[in-house]
C-alpha cells in the first residue's frame, strides 16, 4: 500500500492561483518549531507545538487557547473576516493574495499560515438555530448528527461560524463551545478514510495519556501569536464577493443522516455478500425507488497498491443493478426470480470493484486521455477526439449519486462523514457501515426540483428492509 498520503497530510497546504492552484510542500526538516494556526471569532493566531525541539506541555497548549479566546473576544467588533477568502472561486482567492502580498506584513502572516500543520476552529456561541429541531419525527441522535454536519462543513453560513475557517488547509478541528466537534478536510490533498485512521490515533493518543502526569505540568510560559493582516480597498471588496458565494452554497446545501439500526455489517456478511456492495446495491434501489431510474454513481475505489495511488471509480448502476432494481419493484415478480437477480448484480459489483482497485478501472485512464487532448489542443491546435465531445461523454461523466464509504473503527463512535453533492440535481451519499447499524449521510442542493432528499433518506430505510425481507429468510 502505497503511504504518500499520509507523508503529505500535515505538508501540504493548498495555494490559489489564477487558472490552477498549487500544492506546496512544507519543508520536513525544521529549526525545531512547529505550530497550528487557530481561527476564533475571525481572528488568526499562532498556537505553538514545539518550541526548539521540545514539544509544548498540555498545559501550555491550554494556556495558549484560554488567552486566544481572551484576546477575539477584546477584539471581536473590530475584524476583517480573512476566512472568506478561500471559501468563492478559486481565481478571486487567487487575485486576494497578489494584492495582499504586495504588504511586507502581510507575506509574513502568510507565511505562518502556510507553514502551520493544520488548524483549529473555535466556533464560540452557543443556541446556534441549526435548522432540524422544530421537526419532530426526526430522532434525536440523527438531530444531532445533522447539526454538527452543518457546524463543520459550512458553520451556518458568514453570519456564523462559516468564515471562521482557513479551507486552503488540508485538515482543519472544528470545535464549538458546546463541544461538538469535526474534522473539516480539503480533499486534494488525501483520501478521507487516510485522516480518518490520522484522527483515529490521535483520540486513542489522548484517551491513553490526557491525564498522565508525564504530559502535564503547570508551567505557563508560552503565548501566542496574534496575526496581522493590513487589506486595501479592492482586498475588501473581494472578500466581501467570495463570503456572497460561500452563503449562496451554504444555504443551498441540505443534509440528512439516516442512522439505520436494525442490521449492520454482522448480518450482512452471514448472508454471503460484500457489506459495501450491498450498500452500493441499496443506494440503487433507493434511488429507483424515489425516481424510477438510475443515474451514473460514482463510488471511490482505492488504488494505494501503485505507487502515488489514489482513487477509481466504481460504477454501480450496472445493467445488472437496473434489472434486479426493476423486479424489486415489480409487485408481480416472485421473491425466487428477485433474489437470483440480486446475486447477479452483487457479483457484478464485486467484479467491478476488484477491476478498479487492481487498475483495471475505465475513468482514470480516459480522464487522462482528455486532459492530454485539452493540453495538446492548446499547444498544437489540433482538434479534440470526437468522443471527448460527444454529449454522451459529458453525462457520463457527471455523477447525480456521488457515493463513498468512510467506516470508522469499532471503538471510536458517534461520528460519520458528508460531504455536499457533486451536481446540482444530485445526491451524496457517503455512509459508514458498523456491525450492528449503518449511517448515511446524504445531501442535496435544496433548490434543485428534481432532488428529494426526504424521500430519498426514507427509500434508504425502506431498501435495507426490503432486501434484509429477501435475504433473511
Amino acid at each position: 500500500m502505497c503511504m504518500e498520503q499520509y507523508d503529505r497530510v500535515l505538508s501540504c497546504y493548498r495555494e490559489p492561483g489564477v487558472g490552477e492552484d498549487t500544492q506546496i510542500r512544507k519543508q520536513k526538516t525544521n529549526d525545531g518549531n512547529e505550530h497550528v494556526l487557530v481561527m476564533c471569532r475571525n481572528q488568526t493566531f499562532i498556537l505553538h507545538t514545539r518550541i526548539n525541539g521540545a514539544l509544548v506541555s498540555y498545559a501550555d497548549v491550554e494556556h495558549q487557547l484560554t488567552k486566544i479566546e481572551e484576546i477575539s473576544k477584546i477584539n471581536q467588533n473590530n475584524t476583517t473576516k480573512i476566512g472568506a477568502s478561500g471559501v468563492g472561486p478559486r481565481d478571486d482567492a487567487a487575485l486576494f493574495w497578489q494584492d495582499m502580498l504586495t504588504v511586507e506584513q502581510n507575506c509574513k502572516s502568510y507565511e505562518w499560515v502556510k507553514s502551520a500543520l493544520f488548524v483549529v476552529c473555535l466556533d464560540m456561541e452557543d443556541n446556534v438555530n441549526y435548522g432540524k429541531n422544530d421537526i419532530l419525527d426526526i430522532p434525536a441522535k440523527e438531530k444531532e448528527f445533522i447539526a454538527r454536519g452543518y457546524s463543520t462543513l459550512t458553520g451556518h453560513g458568514s453570519s456564523k461560524f462559516g468564515l471562521n475557517r482557513w479551507y486552503d488547509a488540508t485538515i482543519q478541528l472544528v470545535v464549538s463551545s458546546s463541544g461538538a466537534n469535526g474534522l473539516c478536510i480539503e480533499h486534494s490533498t488525501a483520501e478521507g478514510i487516510v485522516i480518518i485512521n490520522m484522527a483515529e490515533s490521535a483520540i486513542r493518543y489522548a484517551q491513553k495519556y490526557f491525564k498522565s502526569k508525564m504530559v502535564w505540568n503547570d508551567v505557563r510560559n508560552v503565548h501566542p501569536k496574534s496575526l496581522t493582516w493590513h487589506f486595501s480597498e479592492n482586498s475588501r471588496n473581494i472578500l466581501k464577493k467570495q463570503a456572497e458565494v460561500f452563503d449562496e452554497l451554504a444555504n443551498e446545501m441540505e443534509l440528512e443522516v439516516l442512522i439505520f439500526d436494525e442490521f449492520g455489517k454482522d448480518s450482512i456478511k452471514k448472508w454471503g455478500v460484500s457489506p459495501d456492495g450491498f450498500i452500493q446495491l441499496i443506494m440503487q434501489l433507493a434511488h429507483y425507488k424515489t425516481h424510477g431510474h438510475l443515474v451514473s454513481t460514482y463510488e471511490s475505489a482505492s488504488v494505494r497498491r501503485f505507487g502515488a495511488g489514489r482513487v477509481d471509480n466504481i460504477r454501480a448502476n450496472t445493467q445488472e443493478a437496473l434489472e434486479w432494481v426493476t423486479a424489486m419493484t415489480c409487485k408481480k415478480e416472485t421473491k425466487e426470480r428477485k433474489l437470483e437477480l440480486f446475486k447477479k448484480a452483487a457479483l457484478k459489483q464485486v467484479k467491478v470493484t476488484l477491476e478498479n482497485i487492481s487498475g483495471y478501472g475505465i475513468d482514470n485512464h480516459l480522464c487522462a486521455l482528455f486532459c492530454l487532448a485539452r493540453e495538446r489542443e492548446e499547444v498544437t491546435g489540433e482538434e479534440i477526439p470526437s468522443l471527448f465531445m460527444d454529449p454522451l461523454w459529458a453525462e457520463v461523466m457527471r455523477f447525480p449519486l456521488s457515493t463513498s464509504q468512510v467506516t470508522t473503527s469499532t471503538d471510536i463512535t458517534d461520528c460519520y462523514l458528508t460531504y455536499g453533492a457533486v451536481v446540482r440535481d444530485g445526491y451524496g451519499c457517503p455512509y459508514n457501515i458498523q456491525p450492528d447499524r449503518v449511517i448515511f449521510a446524504p445531501t442535496a442542493f435544496r433548490s434543485d426540483r428534481r432532488t428529494d432528499l426526504t424521500h430519498f433518506k426514507k427509500s434508504l430505510g425502506d431498501a435495507m428492509r426490503d432486501v434484509k425481507g429477501l435475504l433473511s429468510n
